[in-house]
């Protein structure tokens, strides 16, 4: 009979073989494992070696001790050696090589695999789809695409499994379009696609760019009947998700009938990424009303789904069932919990959660420093990573980034600074996702010069470094951002959807309509019009830019409308002056059943501020938290304040202030001395003025808002005196500019400019135009009577 002698030889010695090597040798090739072991190249070479002689076997070789491993912090090389003491010559290679091929996989043995491959060309596999199918999956696993493409063509027998096999293995290796090739060849030679096939070829459309041709699978897996199928069904989910359509991958997932552990895992997920937290925990309800067992992986998606909006109680009940179903030890499910009671603000939960978890990782360390520095403790920050360092976890680009993150939100640039220090320190400052991580917080903390300096500086920029450099520029410089932009053009690095919606928003805030339509038109070229976000941020600079009609027609035309796009059309109205039309808008979102949020009455509130329209908004605002459950925040209370204002109801909006839970809030005075000086009434606009001062004495724009209420009132040294009284408290602000775009050019203008070479003529033009108003009486009109309603 056959053994086994598994030996460890050394490297240099001239006897080892490659790792988790297995070979049959026969009796006239036999050794001792004592004695000095030939390589196994000599063995496969050897006219004695007998496995590649085809002979029938009756006893079958289905047992065999474990296979060694390498062991990656030793410098010695495990084999295993077959060696043969009977007299039989029967081969168990001929019933056992399917095993020793997942041994060659499993253990990533090469060598091993190509040994099988040379005793099944001697038997032939060619033949023989069975054997062909397995050395393609080997050379897929291995990542050998050449040889598993020579063994597929010298195949004479094929079947589904031979190409799905071969996709498979383009797959791994993120070659989409040779998948889509192989996925072609095999429907034009009549092979039949089963839900596996399918479901391989589904996961290469994971980009917005291959939408087009998911969807076609899509209907060719309709058309087969296979959209019922709960694997298929999966990777559909997958597609429409990743490509930003969450709205299709809800359709797949309701129209499957049955769903498995895996599948409600993914939508979990794909809920949690997309921030819908109530609709994870909803999953993972049906998930335990179906009666099956959750997992670690169920448990860290939904815990990971819990998001600012989900209850804390709900997040505790979560956590006491994943430590009763037994994976509350599992580390991705105690780095989940550590994680969610960080971002719910709870770090002493969090702190408790991590002291009580059995093993812990980079992960967990990442998780509760990221705590630390969006709560403003950066002290305790700092001492967690010199237990880092004295524990020796080590960093890596993660932990960096994910820190780094965290000092962007809370806007600490003296703890990132220090941060960006142990990056220098520690090599990662030419780190791709380390580098964005700081030129996004240099950005956010208005540092430009110094997040261009890191930008440059890194070797290896891709779609997300230039993301993060241009939401540097929103509100600042729209000429180099789109300079920026042909750079990464010119570079070959592909946009995205989050390229396209900064650009957009820059295009719109200064109202430059050629460059949104040209962003338009590259964007439809590019095929990312059918992505909700980009398609709500080109409604929204049409909008701005004044071109309400292209905001409409594009609004009409989406797929695809989520209450973003209601928002943007609704506010495009408001902002235009067009409030019927904004209400009839919302409306028809209602019997679209589409729900109302915070963001949707305050764009129609703006629109009947506006338009003048004052029964129409105290009904809204009367309505809001009866009829739509929402509580009116500060901002609403504001806008109300403006319609009555606006109206010329300038007593009223101050009883108004008075009875809301905000009249401590600047910004509602604020607003009331604005309309104040919206009709020149100085009774109500000087007590509107004193809290507004009283409750703001450090912000600029308030001395500036009261300044020119005086002005506008004829009362000179009152504003002057205004003005002195901000000098002395050494509050300043920014000059205020405009600007105009003619001829593809920004003509920007600051207050008191002379710089510009038309100067003299547009100073001419802007007295005869207040001429005129005066004549026209424009300064003694109600914005009511002004509305173009």
């Amino acid at each position: 009979m056959f053994t086994l002698a598994l030996t460890a030889s050394t490297p240099g010695t001239g006897t080892g073989m490659a790792t988790g090597s297995v070979i049959l040798v026969p009796r006239a090739y036999a050794f001792s494992p004592f004695e000095a072991k030939p390589h196994s190249t000599e063995i496969l070479n050897s006219p004695a070696f007998s496995p590649l002689k085809a002979r029938p076997a009756n006893t079958g070789f289905n047992s065999y001790p474990g296979h060694n491993a390498q062991d990656p912090n030793s410098k010695t090389t495990h084999s295993s050696m077959v060696y043969c003491n009977s007299d039989s010559d029967q081969n168990p290679l001929f019933n056992d090589w399917p095993q020793l091929l997942q041994i060659s996989i499993g253990s990533g043995d090469l060598m091993l695999g190509q040994a099988i491959h040379a005793f099944l060309a001697k038997l032939g596999y060619q033949n023989d789809a069975f054997r062909g199918n397995n050395l393609v999956n080997l050379y897929g696993k291995f990542n050998k695409l050449g040889d598993a493409q020579s063994v597929f063509d010298e195949m004479l027998v094929r079947n589904t499994i031979t190409w799905t096999t071969l996709i498979k293995g383009h797959l791994q290796v993120n070659d989409v379009e040779s998948v889509f090739r192989i996925a072609r060849e095999m429907y034009w030679v009549g092979e039949e696609f089963n839900e596996h096939t399918c479901s391989v070829i589904l996961q290469a459309c994971d980009s917005l760019e291959n939408l087009v041709r998911g969807e076609q699978i899509h209907g060719f897996v309709i058309k087969r009947g296979f959209d019922e199928d709960v694997f298929v069904g999966t990777s559909l989910i997958s597609m429409y998700s990743r490509c930003g359509d969450l709205g299709a991958a809800e359709k797949v997932y309701s129209n499957l009938a049955y769903k498995d552990v895996r599948c409600l895992n993914f939508m979990i997920s794909e809920y949690g990424k997309a921030g819908c937290g109530e609709k994870a925990i909803g999953v993972f309800l049906h998930l335990l009303g179906s009666g099956l067992e959750p997992n670690d992986y169920t448990f860290t998606n939904v815990i990971s789904a819990c998001n600012g909006d989900i209850d804390v109680e709900v997040l505790r009940v979560l956590h006491g069932m994943c430590i009763k179903c037994g994976c509350g030890d599992e580390i991705s499910v105690g780095n989940a919990i550590v994680s969610v009671y960080v971002k719910h603000g709870m770090l002493e939960e969090a702190e408790k959660s991590f002291c009580g978890m059995g093993e812990r990782n980079l992960v967990s360390w990442t998780a509760l420093l990221s705590g630390y520095v969006k709560n403003g403790n950066g002290k305790k920050a700092l001492e967690g990573f010199s237990q880092i360092l004295e524990l020796g976890v080590g960093f890596d680009s993660c932990c960096f980034a994910t820190l780094l993150d965290g000092c962007s939100e809370c806007k600490n640039l003296g703890l990132g600074l220090q941060i960006h220090g142990f990056v220098v320190k520690l090599g990662y400052v030419h780190d791709v996702s380390v580098g964005t991580a700081l030129i996004d917080l240099y950005a956010k903390c208005r540092k430009l010069r110094s997040a261009r300096l890191v930008f440059h500086s890194l070797l290896d920029k891709n779609i997300v470094s230039f993301n993060a450099i241009l939401s540097g520029y929103i509100g600042a410089d729209e000429e180099d951002a789109m300079a920026l932009f042909s750079q990464l053009r010119l570079a070959d690095i592909k946009p995205d959807s989050v390229t396209f919606a900064r650009l957009l928003s820059l295009s719109a805030d200064q109202a430059c309509l050629v460059k949104g339509k040209c962003l338009h038109a590259y964007i439809i070229k590019t095929g990312f019009e059918a992505n909700p976000s980009v398609g709500n941020a080109v409604i929204t600079m049409y909008a701005k830019c004044g071109s309400i009609g292209d905001a409409c027609q594009l609004f009409y035309s989406m797929n695809y409308l989520d209450s973003i796009s209601w928002n943007a059309v609704i506010s495009a109205y408001a902002l235009h002056g067009q409030g019927r039309k904004a209400l009839i808008l919302f409306e028809e979102m209602k019997k679209e059943e589409f729900v109302p949020d915070e963001i949707t009455i305050l764009s129609v509130l703006q629109a009947c501020s506006y338009s003048g329209l004052l029964e129409e908004g105290f009904c809204l605002f009367n309505d809001m938290e009866s009829k739509y459950g929402i509580k009116p925040e500060i901002e609403h209370f504001a806008c109300m304040v403006d319609l009555l204002g606006r109206a010329g109801y300038l007593s009223e909006a101050m009883s108004f202030i008075n009875r809301s839970p905000f009249s401590g809030s600047p910004l509602l005075w604020r607003t009331l001395v604005h309309v104040c000086k919206l009709h020149g009434d100085l009774n109500f606009g000087q007590i509107a003025s004193k809290h507004l001062l009283d409750l703001a004495p450090e912000e600029a724009g308030s001395y500036i808002l009261v300044s020119n209420l005086y002005a506008g009132g004829g009362m000179l040294n009152e504003a002057a005196r205004v003005r002195t009284v901000m000098n002395d408290l050494k509050v300043s602000k920014e000059a205020g500019s405009s600007w105009i775009e003619i001829d593809n050019k920004v003509h920007q203008f600051v207050a008191s400019d002379k710089d510009h070479p038309e100067s003299k003529e547009i100073y001419a033009k802007l007295d005869l135009l207040k001429s005129e108003m005066k004549q026209n009486m424009i300064y003694n009109r109600t914005p009511a009577d002004m509305s173009p309603m």
